[in-house]
């Protein structure tokens, strides 16, 4: 159960691809990735930084319409040593299901769902959404933008770009969205780890930096 905490620095919500075209090797490595990341010295040292405030961090692996999960729910982040065990923690997620298709609108609504009726509250509040392609559903990816903005979401990106050099062009003009949008492109799937050691180390800034 959560605690309720007054004032953060941020909530962020990881939200991992985990669609038909994402191989299972694919997935362990954007696992692997994050892991990594909340466990290297820099990105621990961030969170460090972030002190007396902190951070609420979440991770969701999404798919197809009604396939998002959460895999680690909402936890408090508000030391070092707090970031190392978080990325212990995400080193045992398991991939609970191989996705049907690329809904990046209902992971995007799924994220802002969960930012908005979790016990913490944000002067940031972030979505990142990490994918190999573009979305392929038929929800309105838009609207989906639109009602994450409305609600003070900022969404970021992490185009994955092992099939298609194009994405990180697609991602900066239909997935990111809010107040200092950005992406984070990665070359492969190798590339995961550094871009998102890269991406964290921009968002985990204290207020005013």
């Amino acid at each position: 159960e959560l605690v309720a905490v007054s004032v953060l620095t941020q909530g962020l919500v990881l939200a991992l691809d985990s669609s038909a075209s994402v191989d299972r090797s694919e997935f362990q490595l954007q696992l692997d990735g994050l892991a990594t990341a909340f466990r290297d010295p820099d990105v621990s040292q961030a969170v460090e930084n972030l002190k007396p405030l902190g951070i609420a961090v979440a991770v969701v692996q999404w798919g197809g319409p009604g396939e998002t999960r959460v895999v680690l729910p909402f936890e408090f982040l508000g030391s070092a040593r707090d970031a190392k065990a978080f990325g212990f923690r995400a080193s045992l997620i398991r991939r609970w299901m191989r996705a049907t298709s690329t809904a990046i609108a209902t992971a995007i609504q799924e994220s802002t769902a969960l930012i908005e009726t979790n016990g913490y509250e944000g002067f940031r509040k972030i979505i990142d959404i990490s994918g190999d392609g573009p979305d392929n559903s038929d929800v309105d990816l838009e609207a989906a933008r639109a009602a994450a903005r409305a609600a003070g979401i900022t969404i970021n990106g992490l185009p994955i770009m092992a099939d298609d050099e194009g994405l990180a062009t697609y991602y900066e003009s239909s997935v990111i969205a809010g107040a200092e949008a950005f992406t984070e492109p990665a070359r492969d799937f190798d590339d995961y780890a550094r871009a998102i050691k890269e991406k964290l180390l921009k968002e985990l800034r204290p207020l005013g930096s």
